[in-house]
């Protein structure tokens, strides 16, 4: 859910008071009342007489000068942040501000307002004011060039500090050179062409040959290699996803210098292992360089393919601490138990049992032993619970929420975590749960440290249109739920960066097409904020694939990565649960995929009381293509 995108606040807003969401003791009133001052830029006399004893005046107040922030000055916009230091919607004027003095270059306010940021048009505009106050030094200048050297274009409002620190010779030919060399590496030719103009032809060389290793692998790899070893695994890489056949016979004829032969023959490995490739055995066998994602792919390749001593090997060659990760852990025993080792599997599947995971999970599934989802983690006292609920950021916090100002709570309330201790964390996520502000209950109760408080963390949320969608498309309840949990953590209005809406997460193309076949209204995307219409309409697509699949697994999987690649994935003979999901290529999918089964796990006991173990909830065989 790292990077959603939420929808424009005044369309939540009206969607959410159309909803009757709005249930605070205002009533909806302060919802019209912000659209109003949003709309106007004014707060009216008989508005500030209603709510100016409010918790959320402040919320007026940011709205309303927000509208003046040209001709407000930053020493009265400190004032007035200090004077209401409770209100995010406050403290984040300061960088819309910010933004205002930078482009019109007021450098001298600029710095008096600034805080740290990782905004990189600010830190552009921070760094010019330094210059043209002289107040510049050396780590100005570090990271003046820092923010150059960036692999991609960075905003219009750095080119005038590039423009400075270019004139005080600090963008030097090694600084270009390394530019270069980032910028390819996000394939950001076009930049890379631009930077090397100043250059002698060496540089449009080095560019020249990295088009070639991108386009053509195999000449590269036989003409160029030995003169550029930086792009040797690129093209190594892009040969074999193309034809590793060919790659291969390269490598075997020594057709490649052998100083980057080994760089060749790790490229191929690791993009022939994530392939699942089967003439990939006798590379991933070789001893080859440490690679992150070679190491972990070659486990999973033989994982796949059920080799169960290289399975031990190729773990053997993690490092001390990855062999200890839960995830590894589990497939050395599942190796062991394979390889006639029971008592050394026994020990292991005893440690991985302990975590409620999916790797747990299928741990306790193999020792037959009960998983224990009773939660072990402490809560803070009555009385801690009870003084942050007295807080006004936390009030300001749960009155927006009971609004239906759900991008301003969701704001708020990250502003206030941020004040808070880790004690007191846990009572705000108790609050939370209590005024069913389910998604920050299940994300604050994680973030600090009650990992395993189930009722936080998987509240039974939207349980109504749940049950009807779930007994209307004959599927699990339990899944149903952790598939919501996992696509929207239960917040009804965000937008993914690709465009899925809601809680489901529905693309609009499909939304529109079930919702035509369901003979449900279509008022434009809009209609996927309505939870109960979401629901149903990921529900229905959801039994789609089940009905298609036969499996949760492949339905899940589906659900994320599209039918079209589950197809794919569908093994030619019969193959356990977990090697199957262990061998998915997506990292996304694969993750997503153990994640919503886990909570349907955990969701079967919070609903029944009752534990269905992952090998019943899910059938452990896999099975083969038709």
């Amino acid at each position: 859910m790292q990077g959603v995108k939420y929808i424009r606040r005044t369309i939540v807003v009206a969607i959410c008071v159309a909803l009757g969401i709005a249930t605070n003791a205002f009533g909806a009133s302060f919802s019209r009342v912000w659209v109003t001052v949003e709309r106007t830029g004014k707060i009216s006399k008989a508005m500030k007489k209603t709510w100016q004893g409010s918790p959320l005046f402040p919320e007026l107040i940011a709205e309303s000068t927000e509208k003046l922030l040209g001709s407000i000055s930053a020493q009265d916009l400190e004032k007035l942040m200090t004077k209401y230091p409770d209100s995010a919607a406050i403290s984040n004027l300061r960088w819309r501000k910010l933004f205002r003095l930078g482009r019109a270059n007021w450098h001298q306010d600029f710095l008096f307002l600034f805080r740290q940021s990782d905004n990189v048009e600010l830190n552009c505009y921070k760094l010019e004011a330094r210059y043209r106050l002289k107040k510049a030094n050396k780590t100005d200048g570090r990271e003046a060039l820092r923010l150059w050297t960036h692999g991609k274009s960075q905003p219009k409002a750095c080119d005038t500090l590039f423009s400075i620190i270019s004139k005080r010779g600090l963008i030097t030919k090694e600084a270009r050179l390394n530019r270069i060399e980032n910028a390819l590496g996000n394939g950001q030719l076009r930049l890379a062409r631009w930077l090397a103009k100043p250059l002698d032809h060496s540089a449009r060389k080095y560019i020249d040959a990295w088009v070639q290793a991108r386009g053509q692998p195999t000449k590269f790899l036989t003409n160029k290699a030995g003169k550029f070893p930086k792009w040797v695994d690129m093209a190594a890489s892009r040969l074999a996803s193309r034809n590793p056949d060919q790659l291969l016979s390269l490598i075997k004829d020594r057709k490649i210098p052998d100083t980057v032969r080994e760089r060749a023959i790790l490229g191929a490995a690791r993009t022939m292992a994530i392939n699942l490739d089967p003439a990939a055995s006798p590379l991933l066998n070789m001893e080859l360089p440490s690679h992150p994602i070679l190491n972990h792919w070659r486990i999973r390749y033989f994982i796949h393919y059920q080799k169960w001593a290289e399975v031990l090997t190729a773990i053997s060659r993690l490092s001390l601490e990855e062999q200890r990760e839960i995830e590894w852990n589990y497939w050395a025993s599942r190796s062991l138990a394979m390889t006639g080792s029971p008592d050394l599997a026994f020990e292991g599947f005893k440690k991985v049992a302990k975590s409620n995971s999916w790797y747990g999970f299928l741990a306790a599934d193999y020792l037959d032993i009960p998983y224990d989802l009773s939660a072990k983690s402490q809560r803070p006292a009555d009385s801690l619970v009870t003084d942050v609920e007295r807080r006004t950021d936390v009030t300001v916090a749960r009155l927006l929420f009971e609004e239906g100002l759900t991008v301003m709570a969701r704001r708020q309330w990250d502003f206030v975590i941020g004040r808070l201790n880790e004690e007191e964390q846990k009572a705000a996520a108790i609050l939370a749960n209590r005024w069913n502000w389910y998604s920050r209950s299940a994300v604050t109760a994680h973030q600090s440290g009650l990992t395993d408080d189930y009722e936080l963390r998987y509240p039974l949320a939207f349980e109504k249109p749940l049950r009807k969608a779930a007994k209307r498309y004959d599927i699990s309840l339990s899944w149903l739920s952790g598939l919501m949990r996992s696509e929207s953590l239960f917040m009804h209005d965000i937008r993914s960066p690709a465009g899925a809406l809601g809680l489901m997460q529905v693309m609009p193309r499909t939304g529109r097409q079930t919702a035509k076949q369901l003979n449900l209204k279509w008022k434009g995307n809009r209609t996927l904020i309505n939870p109960s219409t979401n629901i149903r309409i990921g529900s229905y697509y959801l039994a789609k694939q089940f009905n298609q699949f036969g499996h949760p697994a492949l339905a899940t999987a589906a659900y994320n990565a599209g039918p079209h690649r589950v197809k794919k994935w569908i093994p030619d003979s019969t193959m356990p649960l977990d090697v199957w999901v262990a061998s998915i290529p997506f990292t996304e999918t694969r993750n997503y995929v153990q994640r919503v089964l886990t909570a349907q796990v955990i969701y079967e006991w919070r609903y029944n009381d009752a534990i269905r173990r992952l090998d019943s909830v899910a059938a452990p065989q896999i099975i083969m293509k038709k």
